[in-house]
């Protein structure tokens, strides 16, 4: 018996893990479905079946496209944007897990970033909807218990797998330095003809791998970017409109508050007025408690 299998031996037979699922299920979410920006006190997974999508949380904002997978460690605010031009469908599961220190340090995607993009993840998929199914269908008997854990202990042997296969892959591709790049760039002049330029490939080439790799164009992500960054200073600032149009990469505020009205549906003083009277944080931001900011 190798070093897992002896640990996961232990824990179960000491039962010295706890365990309670929130929200487990497949979810359908219709195109240019947004949920703004929020956070949970369990660990949420995310994968996605079909179609595309952005998460954005911090400072990051990262589009998935179907195979794709995230975790969210507790407290870590995010929000999630549909495509505009099709539905999306994600396997999701919301959980919250007493466990030993020694469990903890065999998975190594217990200790990765607060929150991680990984690629390739169909098995994780399915696993995801196994728990789902077993939560939904299944009592509490002794043998369903002991079902779901071992259900779970393949999720986490998955998603430890695949966090160890990113961190020999260090440093990511291209297309991920670019999307770096836009994420910390996103008030200069971000035309697809500069990056290209100024990562050394055509713009025919970022072009089409952008695609290939997301699912959605470079103009497509970088629109989506800055107008979530503008929606953000809608909420939390008093700057006028003409300055966050500047402020996220607009030469014009004419031209900032047409595309913000095709992007919202309303213009951004329409939208800050949602707002009027009330702290942002308060209304999208759960309350972040002591174990939280860990």
């Amino acid at each position: 018996m190798d070093r897992l299998e002896q640990i996961i031996a232990r824990v179960l037979t000491e039962d010295s893990i706890k365990l309670e699922i929130r929200n487990a299920g497949v979810f359908r979410f219709l195109a240019s479905y947004r949920f703004e920006r929020h956070n949970h006190r369990e660990i949420e997974i995310i994968y996605i079946k079909s179609g595309h999508c952005i998460v954005g949380t911090d400072e990051s904002f990262l589009p998935f496209r179907e195979g794709d997978c995230m975790i969210l460690h507790k407290g870590v605010p995010h929000w999630f944007l549909v495509d505009k031009k099709e539905t999306c469908q994600i396997a999701q599961l919301e959980f919250d897990l007493e466990i030993p220190d020694y469990f903890r340090d065999a998975f190594i995607f217990f200790g990765a970033k607060r929150f991680q993009k990984l690629s390739g993840c169909e098995m994780v998929g399915e696993l995801l909807e196994s728990i789902g199914r077993r939560h939904r269908l299944t009592g509490n008997s002794s043998y369903d218990n002991l079902q779901m854990k071992l259900l779970f202990f393949q999720l986490f042997a998955e998603l430890s797998a695949k966090t160890e296969e990113k961190d020999r892959m260090a440093g990511g591709g291209k297309i991920e330095k670019i999307i770096s790049y836009i994420n910390q760039n996103y008030e200069d002049d971000l035309s697809v003809e500069k990056l290209a330029d100024r990562f050394g490939i055509s713009s025919r080439y970022l072009r089409k791998c952008f695609k290939e790799e997301t699912g959605i164009t470079c103009v497509q992500y970088v629109t989506s970017l800055r107008m979530e960054k503008a929606k953000e200073l809608l909420w939390l600032s008093g700057k006028s409109v003409t300055e966050i149009a500047s402020l996220t990469g607009f030469n014009s505020s004419q031209y900032f508050s047409r595309i913000f009205r095709q992007y919202t549906g309303q213009t951004p003083m329409e939208y800050r007025n949602r707002w009027e009277g009330r702290r942002a944080e308060e209304r999208c931001v759960i309350e972040e408690q002591g174990e939280l900011r860990n």
